[in-house]
Order: structure tokens, then sequence, then C-alpha cells
């Protein structure tokens, strides 16, 4: 019984999803939902896409901090906001004269100061430990800046160094297999090893979507990136509802042992 209501202490308490083949799959289709529909609603509204983005994500944020544990349909929610905003803030850079290779740079110093100070004030990057309001604010403007870095490596390789939608999927789909693997049989720490996963998912799942929606004449298939936003979102939207039953019968059946 002890051992039951500690188990149901912690996912009460962790206010993010736990780190499972499925976190993994919805967390890279995120990817591609944010890049299609950053670049479907920047070409339509333009800069007027950025702000009520910007908005709707502060608004999940404070929400989502504001609640006292863990939705899975709003922690999801917040993560392709994030995803849509990233794109489209590494994209008005780029838009503003900045080289990808800048940016990149940029977002990874950006990155690894906002780690710096995270680890320095809480001791402890460990995402399964987002229990205090300060860790969750660490934690969303790590995964801001993961999503911002990611699509402007992507767009780096495959434009400023001539690899295109194809062969740029195909690359950081290799390097999101061998670069885990590797750090994992050396014994890697498993928290530096899910942040690394992490910021590796965004240009693939990026780089994805371009492939899937980019004109053929721009070596992409044609779908469209409406069309591959909607698709995505379908998808992602019912492994989301899916997670909030079985979460939400998980709660029950815990509070039924208790």
């Amino acid at each position: 019984m002890q051992t039951t209501s500690r188990t149901k202490d912690k996912s009460l308490f962790n206010k993010v999803a736990e780190i499972n083949i499925l976190f993994w799959i919805i967390k890279i289709i995120s990817t591609t939902v944010g890049e299609a529909s950053a670049d479907f609603f920047t070409h339509r509204f333009g800069t007027v896409s950025e702000v009520v983005t910007f908005v709707f994500l502060l608004a999940s944020i404070v929400v989502q901090i504001r609640f006292k544990r863990y939705v899975p349909w709003m922690y999801w929610a917040v993560i392709i906001l994030i995803a849509i905003f990233g794109t489209i803030f590494a994209d008005t850079l780029r838009h503003l004269g900045v080289p990808l290779l800048v940016s990149t740079i940029g977002f990874t110093v950006a990155l690894l100061i906002i780690f710096g100070l995270w680890y320095a004030s809480e001791k402890t990057l460990d995402v399964q430990k987002i229990h205090t309001p300060k860790r969750e604010i660490f934690y969303w403007i790590v995964i801001l800046l993961t999503f911002a870095l990611g699509t402007a490596a992507g767009d780096l390789f495959a434009d400023d160094f001539n690899l295109g939608y194809l062969k740029t999927t195909l690359t950081f789909g290799a390097i999101i297999i061998a670069v885990p693997a590797i750090l994992y049989l050396i014994k890697l720490n498993t928290t530096a090893l899910f942040w690394i996963s992490y910021i590796l998912t965004r240009p693939l799942g990026a780089s994805g979507a371009d492939l899937l929606g980019k004109p053929v004449s721009r070596g992409g298939f044609g779908l469209g990136d409406g069309t591959t936003a909607i698709l995505f979102f379908v998808i992602i939207s019912a492994l989301i509802i899916y997670l909030t039953i079985t979460h939400k019968k998980q709660m029950l059946d815990e509070e039924l042992v208790e």
C-alpha cells in the first residue's frame, strides 16, 4: 500500500510527461506539426502569426504552471505551440538577415547558458523532477530553445550545406539512432542522454515536414504545408486523446487501490 501511494504521489507531483516510446513518437510528430504549421501561418498571415502564437503560448504556459499536476492534453498543447513559435522565431531571424550558422551557434550557446543557470539553481536537470514553478520555467525555456535550435540547424543542413530535404531527413534520422546508442553504450548520464536525444529529434521532424510539404521543384514531395500540418495534427491528436484516457484510467485505478 505504501509503494502504491508513493507511486501515485510521484505521478501527480511531476508536472511533465513520462519518458517512454510514446513520448518520443509524439515529440517527433509535434516537431513536424510545428514546422509545417509555422510555414503555413507565416506564408498566409506574416508577422501576425508570430504575435498570435506567442500570446497563446504564454497563456498556455501560465495555465500549465499554475495547474497542480500533469495533464497530457495540456502538456502537449504547450509543446505544439512551442514547436510553432520556435520555428517562426528562428525563421524570422533568418528573414532579418541573420545567417543560419550564426543563429544555430547562438541558440546553442543560449541553451547551454540556461542549462548552466538551471543546474546552478536546482542542482539537477532531471525531467522527472519538475515539481516547482522555477524548475518548470527553466524546463519550458529550454524546450523553446531546442525547437528554435532544431529549426536553424535543419535549415542549415538543408540549405547552406546543400543537402536538400531528403538527405537532411536521412542524415538526422541516422544521427538520432547512432548518437543516443553510442552515448548509452558508454553509459552517459541518463539526464544528459535525454536532452541530447530531445535536441536531435527537432531537426529530424522539421526536415521531414519540409520533405513532405515543400514543392517538388524545391526537393519536397509537394504535399503542401497546410496539408502536412493537418495530417500530422490529426495523428498527434489521436495519440494525445489516447494518453489522456489511459492517464485518467491509471489515476482512477491507483485511487481505488489506495
